[in-house]
């Protein structure tokens, strides 16, 4: 009797079914974040549209871009993004190395130590003490440092590494190649599907972090664009609660328009730039998981 390969209608109807909710439930909210950005101040008085701008404006987008340091503020969140992800991945991707390598003295000891301080942490007052010792607050190099090992990352990393076969190692060692030469001419080109996974995750989380910038580099000169935002809307709070209403007619900017031109801002880079990771994005995370 012959096999019928052909795809169940009703069950590739229901795939799609769930697939187009999933999708919707998913897109929609950002959707509507976008709408109310750029409805008029005022009209948000009436209440919030849902599926188009009952008058289109810019003017919540103008309260932000109007502020004097927002290109200094982006200058230092690009810079803290480009150069913390760099960092990361180079400092998450040697510690890894060394933890999987099996004839490295004292790597029981290690893994548990690294394993320990991934889950308790040093609290906030210690580390004040510590980044104060080393002259790190106030400083732009308090957003790059404390990133140059996460252990999350780097036992993601290890993971990889493990899988790798050792019979490319072994070869490279024979043909005359230390150490350091095997790390940067073998592993790191097999590595790079979760180099570049480790560097989304680390290239996101350094854009969208504000409280670092808050509690350790509090100075206007050091402001990036998230602690900016951030001020800009506890200032729009703050008028409104003044004024006893939603809307400054002062400012002519509504507090929740603010709030959500500011998410957009703060969203529309790591969009642009997700679809070009997304192959090592997946790939490198589902593999470093599942080996090890």
């Amino acid at each position: 009797m012959a096999v019928n390969d052909r795809p169940n209608p009703i069950a590739q109807m229901l795939r799609y079914t769930i697939v187009a909710i999933l999708t919707f439930i998913f897109v929609f909210p950002f959707y509507v974040v976008v709408v109310i950005a750029f409805n008029d101040p005022i009209d948000l008085m009436n209440g919030y549209p849902l599926f188009w701008p009952n008058i289109f404006s810019t003017a919540n987008f103008n309260t932000i871009f109007h502020s004097a340091v927002l290109p200094r503020a982006a200058f230092l969140s690009v810079s803290r993004t480009v150069l913390g992800t760099i960092v990361s991945v180079v400092g998450c991707g040697m510690t890894a190395y060394c933890l999987s390598r099996e004839d490295l003295p004292g790597k029981k000891f290690f893994n548990n130590f690294f394993l320990f301080v991934m889950f308790f942490g040093g609290g906030l007052i210690p580390t004040y003490i510590m980044l104060n010792k080393y002259g790190l607050i106030n400083n732009f190099l308090v957003f790059i440092l404390p990133a140059f090992v996460n252990v999350y990352y780097m036992l993601i990393i290890k993971s990889y590494y493990v899988g790798l076969p050792k019979s490319v190692e072994e070869a490279a060692i024979i043909d005359g190649c230390g150490e350091i030469s095997v790390f940067f001419r073998i592993v790191i080109p097999m590595a790079v599907p979760v180099l570049a996974a480790i560097a989304v995750y680390s290239a996101v989380g350094q854009w969208n972090s504000w409280w670092d910038n808050y509690i350790w580099a509090n100075k206007q000169s050091l402001c990036t664009l998230q602690l900016l935002l951030v001020r800009l809307i506890k200032e729009a709070d703050t008028t409104t609660l003044m004024s006893g209403s939603a809307f400054s007619s002062t400012t002519q900017t509504s507090p929740f328009g603010v709030r959500m031109a500011a998410t957009v801002i703060v969203t529309f880079p790591i969009l642009i730039a997700y679809p070009f990771f997304q192959k090592y994005f997946i790939s490198g995370i589902t593999i470093g998981a599942v080996k090890g």
